[in-house]
């Protein structure tokens, strides 16, 4: 009788695991199947059944990243492009490496019909006006949507084709990549190195001896290192700063070296004030002990050291010493 009911036991667990295994056969190629035939439907160009395949692959299995792709792409051909938008998403959510969905979802924000102008400010204006300001909702945590930042894109861009040396256009274009990786998919943020690194080579090309840069082009290159630090790139981070390092140092090594002072690059202090219209500076090597006096832009010379506390004392002393005094 033992045995009976050992061999019963048994018999049912089988029996059990091959309804299992069977079930998931018969699910894999259920939305396989559906899949495969969506694909079929697509290519005869019945978008609606095709649209009705897909949908029943993904109801089987939500996260069938090629299904979210190509009911994407059924809704492209039909004009649906909201839809197609977020399928295109969830493909990124997905799959966040997945480059046709990435493709796809930033070619389907092209419209600028909100501006009609030649002028490149006001498309830049609008996308400003579209993604309002990064550095406050990324600290309230209240980003606008994907769509909405999408949507400022083609101002930008619009902008930057009016007027290719806007640098302000491709900060914005990066601080707007910039937030939607941390929205999105990561291939955003490459798309932000490539506007912050545009903003630091076109400045540095054209004004590379400038003692002034616009905001644009320093607050580049802090973002570019937050990515990088970010991202643990540490060497990266540290050869970034090291490059601002150099760019800020030029102007002041060439200007002092036309005077023959060597050696010298950023200053460790700056002090400015002004005289009878001309600006007079100051700029301070603490590390050198030397002080150079410069007077709107050009280098006076070493500025005299000012007295020693003790030495000071000494000579107040001697001034009030009366004659006698001194004789004796």
């Amino acid at each position: 009788m033992e045995k009976y009911f050992n061999k019963t036991g048994l018999s049912l667990l089988v029996l059990f695991l091959i309804l299992i295994l069977g079930s998931a056969i018969i699910y894999a190629q259920d939305y396989q199947t559906y899949y495969k035939n969506g694909y079929e439907y697509f290519l005869q160009e019945k978008y609606e059944m095709a649209e009705q395949n897909y949908k029943k692959a993904i109801e089987l299995n939500p996260d069938f990243e090629n299904a979210h792709y190509w009911l994407g792409k059924v809704y492209k051909q039909t004009g649906a492009y909201s839809q197609a938008i977020e399928q295109w998403k969830e493909v990124l959510r997905i799959n966040p490496g997945n480059q046709h969905a990435f493709q796809n979802l930033i070619g389907s924000f092209k419209s600028t019909s909100r501006i009609q102008s030649d002028k490149a400010n006001d498309y830049l204006d609008e996308g400003i006006k579209i993604i309002g300001n990064p550095e406050e909702y990324l600290f309230k945590g209240s980003a606008p949507s994907v769509n909405s930042l999408l949507s400022a894109i083609p101002y930008f861009k619009r902008a930057a084709s009016i007027e290719p040396n806007l640098l302000e256009t491709f900060y914005w274009m990066g601080e707007t990549y910039r937030v939607l990786g941390e929205k999105s998919t990561w291939q955003f943020t490459n798309s932000a190195i490539e506007n912050y690194k545009k903003v630091i080579d076109m400045e540095e090309t054209a004004n590379p001896i400038s003692f002034e840069h616009p905001s644009s082009y320093w607050r580049s290159y802090v973002q570019f290192a937050k990515i990088y630090s970010s991202l643990g790139l540490k060497d990266k981070e540290e050869k970034l700063w090291l490059q601002l390092e150099k760019a800020k140092s030029l102007p002041y090594k060439q200007v002092l070296e036309r005077k023959g002072y060597f050696g010298f690059g950023y200053p460790s202090r700056i002090e400015v004030s002004f005289k009878d219209g001309d600006k007079i500076e100051n700029w301070i090597y603490s590390e050198k002990d030397i002080t150079f006096t410069v007077i709107n832009g050009e280098v006076e010379g070493e500025k005299e050291k000012e007295p020693e506390q003790s030495e000071i004392e000494t000579k107040t002393e001697e001034s009030i010493l009366t004659p006698e005094e001194k004789d004796n």
